[in-house]
């Protein structure tokens, strides 16, 4: 069952060059978990100035939790991920299944 990843990233005000450092890194690194390249959108309506949304697609949930448990376990990933929650004001993945 494929899967589409979607998340939803707002940037607190002021720190937008702080948190596109940590995405550049982030891109590197989601190869390495067995990610594919992300899409990334920036909204046109409503609150749009601080938010990115990102999608990314694996080809089962058992590819999401093992892409998820190498992330989590990456100490360079841990360490660098601080100065990407003193940017973020919140981060939400929700996960979807294409309708047949």
């Amino acid at each position: 069952m494929k899967v589409v990843m979607r998340t939803t990233v707002r940037i607190a005000p002021g720190k937008m060059a702080e948190y596109m450092e940590v995405e550049e890194k982030s891109k590197v690194m989601a190869s390495r978990y067995g990610m594919s390249p992300w899409r990334r959108y920036s909204p046109i309506s409503g609150d749009s100035m601080h938010t990115i949304v990102y999608e990314t697609e694996f080809d089962s949930l058992a590819a999401v939790e093992a892409s998820f448990e190498k992330m989590f376990a990456d100490p360079e990933r841990q360490a660098f991920m601080a100065k990407a929650d003193a940017a973020v004001e919140s981060h939400v993945n929700e996960l979807y299944t294409p309708m047949p």
